[in-house]
């Protein structure tokens, strides 16, 4: 479990972690993609450390979720972990908003880094 204290240099930086973990919710691992992508002068070390950390998470569950193309057993084994996925991830994100909206600390859990 990685922690996050959240250290912001701006409102613009709070607004841009808040709009990726709310995106998260919809788009998987997209919205954390793109502010990778963003150049490192525009956000803060932080926002960009939430956004690698969401991203390793969200690409593992994608991941695994594609064990749907696997012929019967994906078919099985893939209508009972995808369901369970998306509701890990749902409750991840509601937790780390509410962590952001009260200030604390954001927890995200981390398996294996891939950025």
């Amino acid at each position: 479990m990685r922690r996050f204290n959240p250290e912001f240099k701006d409102d613009k930086d709070r607004l841009i972690t808040l709009a990726m973990l709310i995106a998260s919710m919809f788009f998987i691992f997209v919205p954390s993609l793109v502010v990778i992508f963003i150049p490192k002068n525009y956000i803060s070390e932080t926002t960009y450390e939430v956004a690698k950390t969401l991203f390793n998470f969200e690409l593992l569950l994608f991941l695994i979720s594609l064990l749907f193309v696997i012929p019967i057993i994906g078919w099985i084994v893939g209508f009972i972990v995808a369901p369970i996925l998306m509701i890990w991830n749902v409750i991840v994100i509601i937790i780390n908003l509410c962590a952001f909206a009260s200030n604390k600390e954001l927890k995200i859990p981390e398996y294996y880094k891939v950025v």
